[in-house]
């Protein structure tokens, strides 16, 4: 009997041929409910299609390799791409937000019960170089270290921002050694409020101020950057301080937010002379409040805060005071926001008064403003009266 005219062997045969075309119809189904399952990822008017020479089931394999990412269908779509996240998300990716649809994936739920392959959100200057492997807890939001303050309007009650000047009557520059200005500035060098680095008396303030043609009736707008303290506004909040102490509307004077380089690097226009206005009659009204003296700081009654480095504080400094740097108060050479000073004086009490020192004062009207923005009742001081107090104490005693 030939083979061929076995019924056994056709019955094998027939066998075979069914089960090929099995595997087949589960295959062009399978791959026909891939293509339905992504196909509404479709950019409008493309479709999926099972006879296109693309089987979606075979590019996962190729997951991670430059070919399959970069393989594309003649209708210009990254079928592979869409594949792998499809499978590997199990979600909707209709949304924009990749990150979202990783968040409800089998893998983040995974993820969220391990702590193992969570993101982490980090500042714009720093990178991962190699795998965590601790559990994350949170989200890491702050920013990066170049971000500017935020400011609420309360802060700009006391400060004005880079945009808004055309407002004042008077721009003050009290930089040291300055060459180059905002337009219509005057200027008055901050060390001309002071005589061998002691505050002048009211009197000889007054006529600084006059001279440069200002009144204790105008709005000014005070910027400045102290060469010596590093850089900041400290001399801005120096002038301010003897402003209020001399009598000035205290709602009428404000610091800019930022100095020249800011004003120069926002694109606004420099000059390379200063405004000068004619003389005016500064008409003080002294506040002597404002100026701590060697008494009060002593009394206890007050909170003390030197404001001058750590080094120095730890050399010597005054019985029961606390160590705030002027320069913790700023971030990049700008005051800080409000949520950080509130941190910078957490252990400060707002029911009782607050005397904050440097060694001339100038430093320490930084901190001040700042205990003034965040409604403190604060006062300015010198290390310079205290030691001359000491030194006159320790002569007269023998």
């Amino acid at each position: 009997m030939s083979l061929w005219n076995s019924k056994q062997t056709w019955i094998t045969l027939i066998c075979i041929g069914a089960g090929l075309f099995m595997l087949s119809v589960l295959a062009h189904v399978a791959q026909a409910s891939e293509c339905g399952d992504l196909s509404k990822y479709l950019p409008a008017g493309q479709k999926c299609s099972t006879s296109d020479g693309w089987d979606p089931l075979a590019e996962l394999d190729n997951m991670g390799t430059p070919q399959a990412e970069q393989s594309q269908v003649a209708t210009g779509h990254n079928w592979a791409k869409t594949s792998r996240q499809y499978r590997w998300n199990q979600t909707d990716l209709g949304s924009n937000s990749s990150v979202s649809a990783a968040a409800n994936s089998p893998q983040a739920a995974r993820a969220a019960s391990t702590g193992i392959g969570t993101s982490v959100e980090l500042p714009a200057n720093q990178s991962i170089s190699e795998p965590v492997n601790q559990p994350v807890s949170k989200t890491v939001s702050e920013p990066a270290n170049n971000a500017e303050p935020k400011r609420s309007i309360g802060f700009y009650a006391m400060m004005a921002p880079l945009s808004n000047i055309s407002q004042y009557d008077v721009i003050l520059d009290v930089s040291d050694g300055v060459s180059k200005f905002i337009p219509g500035a005057v200027h008055i060098d901050y060390l001309d409020f002071q005589n061998n680095s002691t505050l002048r008396p009211a009197s000889e303030l007054a006529k600084v101020l006059s001279n440069a043609g200002i009144s204790r009736n105008n709005s000014v707008l005070i910027y400045g950057e102290c060469k010596p303290c590093g850089g900041g506004p400290a001399v801005s909040t120096y002038a301010r301080w003897i402003m209020c102490y001399l009598g000035h509307d205290p709602a009428k004077i404000r610091i800019l937010d930022g100095g020249i380089k800011d004003w120069a690097e926002a694109n606004h226009p420099v000059v390379n002379e200063s405004l000068t206005k004619p003389k005016a009659n500064y008409a003080f009204k002294q506040r002597p409040e404002l100026l701590a003296t060697y008494e009060e700081v002593k009394s206890g009654r007050f909170q003390l805060i030197d404001a001058r480095s750590l080094q120095e504080f730890g050399a010597d400094s005054i019985l029961g005071s606390i160590n705030i740097p002027y320069d913790s108060i700023m971030s990049n050479g700008m005051i800080k926001d409000e949520a950080a000073l509130k941190v910078l004086f957490s252990g400060l009490r707002k029911d009782k008064p607050v005397v904050v020192y440097t060694t001339t004062g100038v430093k320490a009207s930084l901190v001040w403003f700042a205990l003034e923005i965040m409604g403190y009742d604060a006062k300015l001081y010198t290390w310079q009266d205290w030691l001359d107090h000491k030194n006159q104490k320790g002569n007269t005693s023998g």
